[in-house]
């Protein structure tokens, strides 16, 4: 019986090509781009799946609360790790892992010199907590011992050839370590990532317990049966015993009076399955994904697969006419209305087989460039599941069902005598149906083009934003502490004719601050503001505006100046600034220390951050104080054409340190790399938001074509009373246009709703206006015009003595 289907669906198939290629190309198309979808729906969800006590493992992160503002960290003081398993006990265990990925670490191997960015420390229990494949050495021994470290794979291979690296010696940052193991590179699916991955015990500094400054990735397993919550109801009381006597020691207040102040912290537990989608903290190990992208995407491969069984139903009720004689007289001949509906199911399903096979051959095409473009490694694995063939078998079959029901439904229900009397037509019912569909899918087109656009204007809003400082043609040198003459590398470097101006910094804007607090005299309240150090010229170099003061300057001692920006004056409450006094207490070597240090300028509020946040209080100290360093060595450099001049500049860097590799950026590519998630997410929703339409136009392409040819002696008759090409093709065009500005009317507060609540990420942001709903609108129009024209005008144009012939 389905072999007798089969044949009869593939010969009135074959008798339909028209019909049987419009609803293949939109099947295809549409499947193509749901599989492909779904596999990277399905690659964002796997993130940290792979271990075995997934369930059990939670990061420990925090939300730090200021008087005036709120962030939250990924990093937590280092001494909770501890404090939190003696104390608490649900917690089965606690590991640290400590690192900057965006710090440059230099890495030797006799005569190698590597930089290499993911460098972390971590305690000796890693292993027992996390299911990172160790090649070599023991998982219950290692990283007990200083100074030794674990390669992931490909770095011992980068170092070492075919050789066993265990054993030998290497330089981290001149420091000898040996090698003890070597795991599996870190799978691409994790929010953990690294190249070395060396002892903590090698941290002088994780000798002295810190509860107050944030260094190190904490996490925690739970033991079995215990819930988060339970853990997270004990964490208050562990911070305030320990934290307590360290605030009162370093800032001469209580604990009490602190809060009082408006300070705050609240640790919380993130499991570490959901840290990659919905975890965007500060200092992030990397970039994270977004659930809401998951969402949006998801959400566009079901659309266009609507969009594309649309067409199906549309184009099976448009031709129900055209069938309604083969219905009547199966049903004459004996065929029941069961036996009719498996018949048009048969079709649907077989016509959605044939898609399936096209667009598995579509996504091994394109697969790469979408590789590529997403930075994934995605394959469809029929080899190595066995369970991918039967599955997109399945999800096929259901298309062809879904897509085949209406359909299949409405036609074997015609009246075998009405047909057989020729009284059958396509009735207002079947009108309204198609029109609604047509509705929806252009619906779905004016919501995505409208997506797209919205998107698209943020990212250029960020792009091309003032962000208070000038990041075009700003060149920065890396490691710049490494060097032992950097002040003669600055004056060589500004003396080259391509440079403008030079300035060191400890921190670039975009990487993670360091925070520090005062206290004006006599007063309790305590600010924490964000730190930063920089030069004399630093300021000037990044053209930073001053609206108060003066800046550092050579010649002067500035260690004890600091400059604030406005958000910190405003948090101060300061009404004339510059001159004022700050006091900084901290404790050094167990004695409390009071710096007095005095404003001597006001900046303009800048983005030191991501625009995804405020602007938070910044206070910039001078590189002279006690606490600066110089890191990056940002350059100025006029005009374009920059490569003679860095070249300069790498030549005096190898006079200067020769067994030091020079290293740079360019500070807009870098802003630029903040938003990478966005901009990837943005390209691929562009892209399937196009394929959307094109499969919306694909349908009514064939609703067109099949409304001229039910309309061809109308328009026969029309011709030969008068009317014009133009005439006619108004005429058959006037109905879609009207469709699809019904659809305009249902779209626009749909996609306002949705892409006001995707803006909500971004402290600084676009404002949402009529004109890129009615751009979208227009877009959507246009389309369906140029697609419903085509026939249009083919129609208007035939001789209307062929289409009256048969009259």
């Amino acid at each position: 019986m389905i072999k007798n289907y089969l044949k009869i669906a593939f010969r009135s198939l074959l008798k339909n090509r028209a019909y049987t290629i419009i609803n293949v190309l939109g099947l295809t198309v549409g499947l193509a781009c749901c599989i492909l979808i779904l596999l990277h729906v399905q690659d964002e969800l796997s993130y940290d799946e792979f271990h075995t006590e997934k369930e059990h493992i939670y990061r420990v992160a925090l939300e730090r609360i200021y008087p005036d503002h709120t962030s939250y960290y990924a990093i937590i003081p280092s001494g909770f790790s501890e404090a939190f398993a003696d104390e608490i006990t649900g917690i089965e265990a606690s590991t640290r892992l400590l690192g900057f990925p965006n710090f440059t670490n230099i890495v030797e191997y006799k005569d190698k010199v590597f930089e290499e960015n993911y460098v972390f420390f971590a305690d000796s229990n890693f292993f027992k907590i996390f299911d990172f494949e160790l090649l070599q050495g023991d998982k219950h021994s290692i990283l007990k011992n200083p100074n030794t470290v674990i390669l992931t794979q490909s770095t011992a291979q980068k170092y070492f050839g075919n050789e066993n690296p265990v054993g030998k010696t290497i330089e981290v940052n001149d420091n000898e370590t040996t090698v003890v193991g070597v795991m599996q590179d870190v799978p691409d699916n994790s929010h953990i990532t690294f190249d070395f991955l060396s002892s903590s015990t090698n941290l002088g500094f994780l000798q002295q317990p810190n509860y107050t400054g944030f260094s190190s990735y904490t996490y925690v397993k739970l033991k079995s049966g215990i819930s988060s919550q339970e853990v997270e109801s004990r964490i208050p009381e562990v911070v305030e015993k320990y934290a307590s006597g360290q605030i009162e020691r370093d800032l001469g207040i209580s604990y009490s009076e602190y809060k009082a102040a408006g300070n705050g912290y609240n640790y919380f537990l993130q499991p570490i399955t959901d840290i990659y989608l919905h975890s965007n903290l500060q200092s992030e190990i990397k970039p994270n994904g977004s659930i809401v992208y998951v969402y949006i995407f998801i959400s566009i491969a079901i659309l266009i697969l609507v969009i594309a069984c649309i067409n199906f139903v549309n184009l099976a009720t448009a031709r129900s006419a055209e069938r309604a004689r083969e219905v009547g007289v199966r049903k004459v001949m004996g065929s029941d209305r069961s036996q009719l509906i498996r018949q048009f199911l048969a079709e649907s399903v077989f016509i959605s087989l044939i898609s399936l096979v096209m667009a598995v051959g579509v996504i091994q095409i394109i697969l790469p460039a979408f590789n590529i473009l997403a930075g994934k490694e995605l394959v469809i694995d029929f080899l190595g599941s066995a369970m991918i063939g039967p599955s997109l078998l399945l999800f096929a079959i259901v298309v062809g069902l879904l897509a085949g029901i209406y359909p299949a439904f409405y036609i074997s229900s015609m009246k075998p005598v009405e047909v057989m009397k020729g009284k059958f037509q396509s009735n207002s019912k079947g009108r309204w149906l198609r029109n609604g569909l047509v509705i929806f899918q252009f619906a779905i087109s004016i919501i995505l083009i409208s997506g797209t656009l919205v998107v698209n204007s943020q990212m250029d809003y960020i792009r091309d934003k003032r962000l208070g400082f000038d990041k075009e043609n700003v060149m920065v040198v890396e490691n710049f502490n490494n060097l032992q003459q950097p002040e003669s590398f600055k004056q060589q470097v500004k003396n080259l004719a391509a440079v403008r101006s030079v300035g060191a910094t400890g921190t670039m804007p975009g990487d993670n601050f360091f925070g520090i607090q005062f206290r004006q005299p006599g007063d309790q309240d305590i600010l924490t503001t964000k730190g930063l150090t920089v030069d004399d010229h630093f300021i000037e170099t990044m053209g930073i505006k001053l609206l108060a003061g003066e800046s550092f300057a050579e010649g002067i001692d500035d260690s004890l100046h600091v400059i604030l920006n406005e958000s910190a004056v405003r948090a101060l409450g300061i009404e004339n600034p510059v001159g004022a006094r700050l006091n900084n207490t901290r404790n050094i070597n167990d004695e409390q220390v009071t710096i007095n240090f005095t404003v001597i300028g006001v900046t303009e509020n800048f983005n030191f951050e991501s625009l995804r946040t405020d602007i938070t209080p910044l206070a910039i100290l001078s590189s002279e104080s006690a606490i600066g360093f110089e890191n990056f060595l940002t350059i100025r450099l006029a005009g374009a054409g920059f490569n003679e001049t860095i070249e300069q500049i790498e030549a005096l860097w190898t006079g200067m340190i020769p067994d030091r590799p020079f290293s740079y950026t360019f500070l807009d590519n870098d802003l630029e790399k903040m938003y990478e998630s966005e901009r990837v997410s943005a390209k691929i929703f562009a892209i399937f938001s196009s394929l959307a339409i094109i499969i919306a136009c694909v349908g009514l392409f064939g609703l067109a074509a099949y409304t001229a040819y039910q309309r061809t002696k109308e328009i026969g008759v029309r011709k030969v009373l008068g009317a014009s090409v133009p005439n006619i093709v108004l005429l058959l065009s006037k109905d879609f246009a009207r469709l699809v500005g019904w659809a305009f009317i249902i779209a626009v507060p749909i996609a306002y709703l949705v892409m006001e609540n995707w803006l909500q990420n971004f402290a600084f942001r676009i404002e949402l206006g009529l004109t890129t709903f009615l751009t979208s609108g227009l877009i959507a129009l246009i389309v369906a015009l140029i697609t419903v024209s085509f026939q249009a005008v083919s129609a208007a144009v035939t001789n209307p003595v062929n289409s009256l012939r048969s009259e």
